[in-house]
C-alpha cells in the first residue's frame, strides 16, 4: 500500500509540474495594437529584444544595444563604407547617470575597444562571442533583471506556484523512504534514504530550473507584439546612412530592427557568425560549470589595421612525436610473428602490420623533424583577442580550463592560464608572452599598459608575470607566509604541479600535476568538526601533526586539527598510487606548523581575517 501511494504521488506531482509547463509556456493576452508606447527611443531595445524572444534573450540585443548607445549619444557610428558601419568615441558624450546597468557595461567594453582610433561595429557587435563569460553573461544577467525591474517578464513560476511544488516533493520523497524500508530483507536504513534522497531532490531541481526561466507578462507581450510590427519598417532605411555621423533617428529605428530580428543585411547584426558562438540561451554558461565555448575566430587589431584571425585549440592533448616509434616498432615486431601464421593469414596481416609499422616510422620522424625544426622558446607581445574556459577531466575528477588567445600580428596561440589570470585579462589587452612553440604551453605573460593608458606603468607598480606561482593562504601577520606553496607541494610528490586557491566559507588550494591532483581544505568551528568527526572515529591516528591528525580514504587523505581549525589534505590521480607514504604526513606537518602559529595570534575560534590570508 505504501509503494502505491509513493507511485501515486509522483505521478500526481509531475501531472501538475507538467500543466505549470505547458500553461507558464502561453502567452498572456496583448493590450492590442492600440497599447501605450513610449515611441522607438523610449524603451531600451535590449528589453525590446526579450520581449521578441519570448523571454529567451538572443544576441541580437548586443548589437542593438550599441546602436541604441550611438542614438543616445554616447557612440559615433558612420558609414566608411557602403554597408560597413564603423564605431568610434564622441568628442563630448553625455553622463552615464541614466544608463542601465546592462548599457553601463556594454558602454564600458565599446569604449575599450573603440578608444585607439575606432573599430569596425563588427568588431564590436562580436566580443560577445569572443568572451562570453566576461561580457554576454554579465549583460544577459543585467537585461533578464531589467526585465523584470520593467514589468516586462516574470518568473515561470511564481513563490505561490513553487511552495505547493516544493512540500509535493518532500511528500514524494518521505513515501519512497516509507516505501523502500517496507520491503523484506532490508535491514539498513542506506537503501530508503538514497531512495527519498533522489525522489525529493530531481523534483527539486525541475521546480528550480523552470522557476528561473522568464515569462511575458501582459504588458511585455504588447511591447513584443508592437515592435515585430515595427521593425520591417525600420529595417528598410538602415542603408540610407551616408558617411557623416547617422542621426539619432535612424540609428534608433535600425537599432529596433535589429532587437526585433528583422532581416538586416549588417555585418554584425547577429554576433558569432564569424566567431562560431552564437550568444544566447543555449550558448551561455553551463548553470552547472562555467564551461564557454571557444570560438573559431575573432578580431584583431595589432598593427592598427583590424581583421578576423582563426583561433586554434590548445594544445595540452599534444603528444610526443617519439611516441609514433615504439608503436612502429611493436608493429613491425607483430608483423613478424604473424608471418609464421598459416596461410591466408600468414600473408595478409604481415602486410597490414608492416605498413602500420611504415607509417608510424614515417610519422615519428617527421613530427620529430618539425619539432627540432621548431624553437623551444619564443617571445612576442600580442593582443588578447578572445576567452574561454573548457571542461576538462580524468578517471577521478572534472574540472575547468580556463584558456586565452593572443594574437601576435600573424597567427593566434591559445594558451591554458591560471583562472587568477584569466580574471585580470580583458579583450583587447596587450601582454608579452613567453612560451614554448613545441609544446604550446605558457612560460611567461606579462600585461603591458596600453597607449591609452599612457604607455607607462604606474609608480610603484612594477610589471607582474600573471604565470608566476603564487602564495596561497598568507596567515601570519607581518610579513606574508603561506601555508602551502606550488613548489613545496612539487618537491614532495616529485613532480610539478600548478596551484589556484578558493575561499568558499572555507579555505583551501588545489595543485594539479600531470595525473595527480593535491587538495588542501582549511575551516574552523562547525565547518572543520564535519571532517574530524568522521575521521577520528575510522581513520587510523597519526602523531605528531597539530593536535590531533588521522589517515582516512586508504592513506589518500589525511585530516588534523590546530586548535579550532582543522585542515584536510587529500590527493587523488593515477599518480597517488605511486607517491611515497610520508608524504601526506610532511604536507599536513609543514601546514599545522604554519596553522598553529596563525592561531596563536588570533582569538580562540576565530577566522584569520582576509588581510592575513591574502
Amino acid at each position: 500500500m505504501v509503494g502505491m501511494l509513493a507511485i501515486a504521488a509522483a505521478a500526481g506531482w509531475l501531472l501538475v509540474f507538467s500543466l505549470c509547463a505547458v500553461v507558464t509556456r502561453l502567452l498572456p493576452r496583448w493590450a492590442g495594437a492600440a497599447a501605450p508606447w513610449p515611441g522607438r527611443a523610449g524603451e531600451r531595445t535590449a528589453l525590446v529584444n526579450l520581449t521578441v524572444t519570448r523571454g529567451r534573450l538572443s544576441g541580437a540585443a548586443y548589437p542593438a544595444t550599441i546602436l541604441d548607445l550611438a542614438a543616445k549619444g554616447h557612440l559615433v557610428i558612420t558609414q566608411r563604407m557602403p554597408g560597413q558601419l564603423w564605431c568610434e568615441l564622441p568628442v563630448a558624450a553625455p553622463a552615464d547617470t541614466g544608463l542601465a546597468e546592462s548599457e553601463r557595461l556594454l558602454l564600458a567594453d565599446a569604449r575599450r575597444l573603440a578608444g585607439r582610433g575606432g573599430a569596425p561595429f563588427e568588431a564590436v557587435a562580436e566580443s560577445c562571442a569572443s568572451d562570453v563569460r566576461g561580457k554576454w553573461d554579465p549583460f544577459e544577467r543585467a537585461v533578464r533583471a531589467e526585465g523584470r525591474q520593467a514589468g516586462l517578464t516574470r518568473p515561470r513560476l511564481p513563490v505561490p506556484v513553487q511552495a505547493p511544488l516544493y512540500i509535493g516533493a518532500a511528500v514524494v520523497g518521505v513515501l519512497a523512504f516509507a516505501a523502500v524500508d517496507a520491503v523484506p530483507h532490508t535491514s539498513d536504513v542506506v537503501a530508503p534514504l538514497v531512495a527519498a534522497f533522489f525522489a525529493f531532490i530531481i523534483p527539486v531541481t525541475m521546480v528550480g530550473s523552470l522557476s528561473q526561466k522568464d515569462r511575458l507578462t501582459g504588458r511585455g507581450a504588447a511591447v513584443g507584439a508592437w515592435a515585430a510590427r515595427e521593425a520591417a519598417d525600420a529595417a528598410a532605411g538602415w542603408r540610407h546612412l551616408g558617411p557623416v555621423p547617422a542621426s539619432p533617428d535612424e540609428l534608433s529605428a535600425l537599432a529596433l530592427a535589429v532587437a526585433a530580428g528583422a532581416p538586416v543585411a549588417l555585418p554584425g547584426a547577429s554576433p558569432g557568425l564569424a566567431a562560431g558562438v552564437r550568444p544566447g540561451p543555449k550558448t551561455a554558461s553551463s548553470r552547472q560549470t562555467s564551461q564557454t565555448p571557444r570560438p573559431a575566430a575573432a578580431w584583431s587589431s595589432v598593427g592598427g589595421q583590424w581583421r578576423l584571425v582563426k583561433i586554434g585549440p590548445t594544445s595540452y592533448l599534444r603528444l610526443h612525436p617519439a611516441a609514433w616509434l615504439p608503436l612502429a616498432a611493436l608493429l613491425a615486431v607483430l608483423a613478424l610473428a604473424t608471418s609464421l601464421l598459416p596461410s591466408p593469414f600468414g600473408e595478409l596481416l604481415p602486410l597490414l602490420l608492416a605498413a602500420g609499422a611504415a607509417a608510424a616510422a614515417v610519422a615519428g620522424v617527421r613530427g620529430l623533424g618539425t619539432r627540432l625544426a621548431t624553437p623551444a622558446e619564443a617571445s612576442f607581445r600580442g593582443q588578447v583577442i578572445a576567452r574561454w574556459v573548457e571542461r576538462r577531466g580524468n578517471d577521478d575528477s572534472d574540472w575547468d580550463v580556463s584558456c586565452i588567445a593572443v594574437d601576435d600580428g600573424e597567427r593566434s596561440w591559445s594558451f591554458d592560464v591560471s583562472e587568477a589570470a584569466f580574471g585580470q585579462l580583458a579583450l583587447g589587452d596587450t601582454v608579452a608572452v613567453r612560451a614554448s612553440p613545441r609544446t604550446g604551453k605558457l612560460l611567461s605573460l606579462v600585461p603591458q599598459p596600453n597607449v591609452t593608458d599612457g604607455g607607462a606603468t604606474p609608480p610603484g607598480q612594477p610589471l607582474r608575470d600573471l604565470m608566476a606561482p603564487g602564495d596561497l593562504l598568507c596567515v601570519t601577520p607581518g610579513p606574508p607566509g603561506p601555508l602551502l606553496t606550488a613548489e613545496e607541494v612539487t618537491a614532495a610528490v616529485g613532480r610539478p604541479v600548478e596551484s589556484t586557491a578558493f575561499q568558499v566559507g572555507i579555505l583551501g588550494g588545489v595543485y594539479r600535476g600531470e595525473e595527480l591532483t593535491v587538495s588542501l581544505t582549511v575551516a574552523a568551528g562547525a565547518l572543520g568538526g564535519l571532517s574530524s568527526g568522521p575521521a577520528r572515529r575510522w581513520g587510523r591516528p597519526v602523531p605528531g601533526i597539530g593536535d590531533e591528525a588521522w589517515l582516512i580514504n586508504r592513506h589518500h587523505t589525511v585530516v588534523f586539527r590546530v586548535g579550532n581549525h582543522t585542515g584536510k589534505i587529500t590527493v587523488s590521480g593515477a599518480a597517488s598510487c605511486v607517491l611515497p607514504p610520508d608524504v601526506l604526513p610532511r604536507l599536513a606537518t609543514t601546514v599545522a606548523g604554519r596553522l598553529a602559529a596563525s592561531v596563536a595570534g588570533h582569538q580562540p575560534g576565530g577566522t584569520p581575517s582576509p588581510e592575513t590570508l591574502g
